[in-house]
């Protein structure tokens, strides 16, 4: 993510700036998965799916309240492996994930804080594929 650019909004919703090694680690489990052309190969991966075009805020909401990463009062958003992630409350990530990135594919899963950890559940996740549709691990 590109923090600078975000920053206001990160101060506007509490939200923080994840370390490098927290996106490092969910790329890493995000390869780990079979992979078609730019995003995930969900032929074989239980998933739902929801195409994006004419859906609102609430509606991406309450669809995402159908899926694992649900069970998650945060989550980590990224966009890159090399850039730090957002940490962010569960119902701002899938509102306002538009504006956290400009790049086509990005990925949040849920986390779980206790103090100054931060406990990623990398398989509770939600893929945005092409600006155009959601994808989540079911």
């Amino acid at each position: 993510m590109r923090i600078d650019d975000i920053s206001s909004w990160l101060d506007e919703h509490g939200a923080d700036a994840g370390p490098v090694s927290l996106s490092a680690g969910f790329d890493a489990y995000l390869c780990s998965l079979p992979w078609a052309g730019s995003g995930i190969d969900w032929r074989e991966i239980p998933h739902r799916s929801l195409t994006l075009d004419g859906v609102s805020d609430d509606e991406a909401v309450e669809w995402a309240r159908q899926t694992p990463m649900a069970l998650h009062e945060h989550v980590l958003l990224i966009d890159s492996a090399s850039e730090p992630g957002v940490i962010c409350r569960f119902e701002d990530a899938v509102r306002d994930f538009e504006l956290l990135s400009g790049r086509p594919e990005l990925y949040m899963c849920g986390v779980e804080l206790a103090g100054a950890d931060v406990r990623p559940a990398f398989d509770h996740f939600i893929e945005r594929r092409s600006f155009m549709t959601l994808n989540a691990r079911i």
